[in-house]
């Protein structure tokens, strides 16, 4: 029996929905080593090119969001996973009045359970983890991220609501210091969804991501131990920033990346009309309208970092 806090315990195949796909995709549940099950989603590509392809959501966003790009790189040799953190999406197995977990429970107990189901599924392929927001800063706090080939931050950044611009402020200063702290007291979870904002959010991540903004030292007052582990991730690193973001502006970024401070930086700052498009903020990267550019994109630099070949 294997040791693993990492199991796959029941598989679901599902069909392609697209003409001329290359790629099966199923659902499987990730065991964690507190014994919590993640719903994920396993994009298995006809012509595999040796390389797998994490997907950390930002926050409170579903797996699901992600899809059309996973389908994407799937289609170009990847093998490809989506998931949803505990409380979130898929993996709510409780109502979140009943069910609490924590931004370092993401990164340290489901984050790390992925990539674990990973090295022993697919023990030979290299690792390629795609943090999108949130996403970014989860490789950092886990020590396992050093199994990693190589990473991508797709506007990924400090919450420190001082990083952001001046239009911005009022929404991150009555987010931070009154509805989060107010609303998740009185409901035990932050009821998002309820304000029209994204997911509704367990009671310890929310109040932990209005801690970490409220603070010039991110994360590293609570939990200053982690900052090691920031600063000993050393791999490629593809940062992409966008100039229309509001929720990741260049200075918010260049924060984050000053704990990362030992990562092999290439970091793009993308003006929209750049790539002959009128807006692309917070979440545009996934949408099928940047397939022939920053979809294309993130493929070749994976490919050129670990040295794969185009799946035919």
């Amino acid at each position: 029996m294997s040791t693993s806090f990492a199991h796959q315990i029941s598989l679901s195949s599902v069909s392609p929905n697209h003409k001329k796909t290359n790629f099966m995709k199923r659902e499987i549940i990730i065991v964690t080593k507190d014994f919590k099950q993640l719903k994920a989603t396993e994009f298995h590509p006809a012509t595999a090119n040796g390389a797998t392809l994490i997907i950390n959501s930002a926050m409170a966003v579903k797996q699901f969001f992600y899809a059309d790009y996973a389908a994407y790189m799937a289609d170009e040799g990847f093998h490809v996973i989506t998931y949803d953190y505990r409380g979130i999406g898929k993996s709510k197995n409780h109502p979140l009045t009943r069910f609490d977990a924590s931004i370092l429970d993401w990164a340290t107990l489901d984050y790390e359970a992925v990539l674990q189901y990973v090295k022993e599924s697919h023990p030979k392929n290299t690792i390629t983890v795609l943090g999108h927001s949130i996403g970014g800063q989860l490789i950092g706090f886990s020590p396992r991220s050093l199994m990693v080939n190589q990473m991508m931050l797709v506007a990924s950044q400090t919450p420190n609501w001082r990083n952001y611009k001046l239009k911005t402020m009022p929404k991150l200063l009555m987010l931070w210091y009154f509805l989060i702290p107010v609303l998740t007291r009185i409901f035990r979870f932050f009821p998002a969804r309820a304000l029209g904002l994204f997911e509704n959010l367990p009671k310890s991540a929310a109040l932990q991501w209005m801690r970490w903004a409220r603070s010039r030292n991110y994360a590293f007052d609570e939990c200053p131990e982690k900052r090691k582990v920031f600063e000993s991730l050393q791999q490629p690193a593809w940062i992409i920033s966008f100039t229309d973001d509001p929720y990741a502006p260049k200075k918010a970024v260049d924060d984050l990346l000053t704990y990362y401070k030992n990562l092999q930086v290439e970091h793009q700052h993308i003006d929209p009309e750049d790539i002959a498009m009128d807006s692309i903020g917070h979440f545009g990267f996934f949408k099928k309208r940047f397939k022939n550019t920053l979809w294309i994109s993130s493929a070749d630099w994976i490919r050129r970092n670990g040295k794969l070949k185009m799946a035919i």
